[in-house]
């Protein structure tokens, strides 16, 4: 295949996985319960001759392209969705109440079917091995890429890993990327605050720890505006609370659970130190205790910058000088995919989903999330180019 006859068949299958992806994005299943996404993976791609496994208890499946000797590039795609309720009237909207597939891990389903078949019909272009995992749990600790790693169905020896991830920051065809530290890694704390329960009318009589938790979640702010170094980021959340039973009753206790998202592994032990220091006193100021627990998430990314550069480059040529946003900024988002970074050179990139004629969108986890799907041609497209560039092919 030549480079048009590339573009010529994703144009051609491009119907075809938009009704692969509708199909998805109607019947959508929480991390874990990928059953019937995973069956519509292993069953689309047996029709088209790919062979496949299933992995993970049959939430997770793998598409092994081998066409003689050569490096491998792994290509990976998530399939779970979020406990949503989705608000899109559209005809192919969630029909499984509560839940909805409102981060786009459809689409990046669809796509990478898209490029499985391509690359299965292009062996000609390209030797080596193509191995595309179809993923589980990314939405949901410790997420499906730990376990196709201890599963050995991550080949600890591949030439690279390739990723996407829908993105409102940028109008479909254009595809932003990130060189070197991208997506943060982060870390998950649970603070216990135990005082003395009472009547709402004699508070002097009771040890309130919701007044306590108040000020913690004020002063862990302190940790971010004058602990932190200016030059790095770093992102500490309090996203819940759970305390008390009515109105004119001072509980027990208080739990607070959050987020602490940084760049640096030496800036997450310092600050979660710090997280632990201050909760503790805090809650002894107030004459509460303090229990902080701590739960490592995912880890930060890494887009390796000789991969970033050369995917640059030819997906430039093949797609335009204009499909390339030059991000400078990282985010402060956390993905599992970054597990596979720490083994292997990967490169994960942002894919506009944003359509021509409008300003924005709503962005991934509302429930109005409706990405354009005229990005899952220049999704399969990034697949291909980058797969071919490891695995020896050339777009002439």
């Amino acid at each position: 295949m030549t480079r048009q006859t590339i573009k010529t068949r994703i144009a051609e299958i491009v119907p075809d996985i938009i009704g692969l992806r509708r199909a998805i994005h109607r019947r959508p299943e929480l991390s874990g319960r990928e059953f019937g996404t995973a069956r519509l993976v292993r069953d689309t791609l047996n029709t088209w001759g790919v062979p496949v496994q299933y992995h993970l208890g049959k939430t997770a499946v793998s598409a092994k392209i081998v066409n003689g000797k050569g490096p491998v590039v792994v290509l990976r795609a998530d399939m779970d969705a979020l406990p949503i309720q989705e608000e899109n009237n559209v005809p192919f909207a969630s029909v499984n109440a509560g839940v909805m597939h409102a981060c786009g891990h459809d689409m990046h389903t669809a796509i990478l079917l898209g490029a499985a078949r391509i690359l299965n019909e292009s062996k000609d272009m390209w030797k080596g091995t193509a191995l595309c995992l179809f993923q589980p749990s990314e939405e949901e600790e410790p997420g499906g890429a730990l376990g196709l790693i201890k599963g050995g169905v991550f080949p600890s020896k591949a030439a690279a890993v390739f990723g996407l991830h829908v993105s409102a920051d940028h109008k479909c065809g254009c595809i932003g990327i990130k060189p070197g530290s991208d997506y943060a890694g982060a870390l998950n704390f649970d603070i216990t605050i135990t005082g003395c329960g009472g009547h709402g009318a004699t508070p002097e009589k009771a040890v309130d720890p919701i007044t306590c938790a108040a000020s913690i979640i004020t002063e862990l702010q302190t940790l971010i505006s004058r602990e932190k170094p200016a030059t790095e980021p770093a992102v500490l959340t309090v996203g819940r609370i759970r305390a008390g039973t009515g109105r004119n009753i001072i509980p027990d206790a208080a739990v607070l659970q959050g987020t602490l998202r940084t760049y640096s592994d030496e800036l997450q032990d310092t600050l979660t130190q710090r997280i632990k220091q201050l909760a503790m006193l805090t809650a002894k100021a107030f004459g509460a205790s303090a229990r902080v627990v701590f739960e490592k998430s995912y880890p930060s990314g890494y887009n390796a910058p000789e991969l970033a550069d050369r995917f640059k480059e030819r997906i430039k040529s093949f797609l335009g000088d204009g499909c390339v946003i030059d991000r400078t900024v990282p985010t402060m988002y956390a993905e599992d995919f970054a597990r596979y970074q720490q083994i292997v050179p990967g490169l994960y990139v942002y894919l506009g989903v944003v359509p021509q004629n409008k300003k924005r969108i709503e962005e991934i986890h509302s429930p109005r999330f409706l990405p354009d799907e005229g990005a899952i041609e220049t999704g399969i497209a990034a697949h291909i180019v980058f797969a071919l560039d490891i695995l020896g092919g050339e777009l002439t």
